[in-house]
């Protein structure tokens, strides 16, 4: 049954790479296989300023470039909504360039800091699965006056963490903005109190038209509205405590015993706001006419 969220999910994409791996075919017998493995979330906008009306992806920066990680992939791939009925070990989604001849395909944001690309997407429809694409456009976007403390939010993405089997369809969960600059809420970026993981990078954030306004008074009329990309989620090292005390390994080569860490994630998501999306699109746009 067709929902509002539908569209949305169109416009929503799951980003990741293809390894080999393990199949248990009927029978129990093993082979060699295939499976798409998340490693984030993009969104398809389209640019009213752009004269090829060339699709956009536009994903948070570390999606394709993290130097710290040493991540530099010449290649990912894409995994569509319209296919989200089909396991990632059968359909592995359709193959994006991120650089052609050594040069890189994807355009960062103008202002260093500002955790976002975008990518012309050349593609063929019928290879995205759809009739006609569905992008989000600046009319979708939501204005200042819709970013505040305690405005209801939706936000869409694919989190590794629930694991390869429901990697084919974008997660649906709420929250709300629990901080935005006091002094530019609008073009700085602002966090959410939401189940936000490792996946979820370069998914989008939604205003959703009921509940509480800026006053305080619950409002129900209007549209979703977008609001922004997911940068990141907020994490902290925890100690790893077996039966009651810090578990301890001692390495090979060291003398004294090493704390074992795991990461903590504390439900807050960083998110760049629909500002700096039109910022980088606009000049995508303008990268096409020169």
């Amino acid at each position: 049954m067709t929902t509002w969220i539908d569209s949305w999910r169109d416009a929503t994409v799951a980003i990741g790479r293809v390894y080999q791996t393990r199949v248990k075919r009927p029978g129990g017998r093993i082979s060699k296989g295939q499976i798409f493995v998340v490693v984030g979330t993009g969104v398809i906008f389209g640019s009213q300023d752009d004269p090829t009306n060339t699709p956009w992806l536009v994903t948070a920066k570390h999606v394709f470039l993290d130097p710290a990680e040493k991540w530099d992939p010449a290649s990912l791939q894409i995994r569509f909504s319209r296919f989200d009925q089909r396991p990632v070990d059968e359909y592995l989604g359709i193959r994006i360039d991120l650089k052609k001849g050594g040069k890189r395909r994807w355009l960062s944001h103008p202002e260093d800091g500002v955790d976002l690309v975008c990518l012309p997407l050349a593609l063929a429809k019928e290879r995205a699965g759809l009739a006609q694409m569905s992008p989000v456009t600046v009319e979708d976007f939501a204005t200042a006056e819709q970013i505040y403390e305690g405005a209801p939010v939706m936000v869409l993405g694919y989190p590794g963490a629930v694991g390869p089997g429901f990697w084919s369809r974008a997660l649906v969960r709420q929250g709300i903005i629990s901080w935005v600059s006091p002094t530019k809420p609008e073009s700085n970026v602002f966090l959410i109190d939401s189940n936000v993981f490792p996946g979820n990078s370069g998914g989008p954030v939604f205003k959703l038209p009921a509940g509480p306004d800026r006053h305080g008074r619950f409002a129900v009329g209007g549209s979703v509205a977008f609001l922004g990309i997911v940068s990141q989620a907020r994490m902290q090292r925890l100690p790893l405590i077996v039966g009651g005390k810090e578990l301890e390994v001692l390495l090979q080569g060291r003398k004294k015993p090493q704390t074992l860490f795991v990461p903590n994630f504390i439900s807050i998501g960083v998110i760049e706001p629909a500002f700096r999306v039109k910022q980088l699109l606009s000049a995508a746009a303008k990268s096409v006419k020169r």
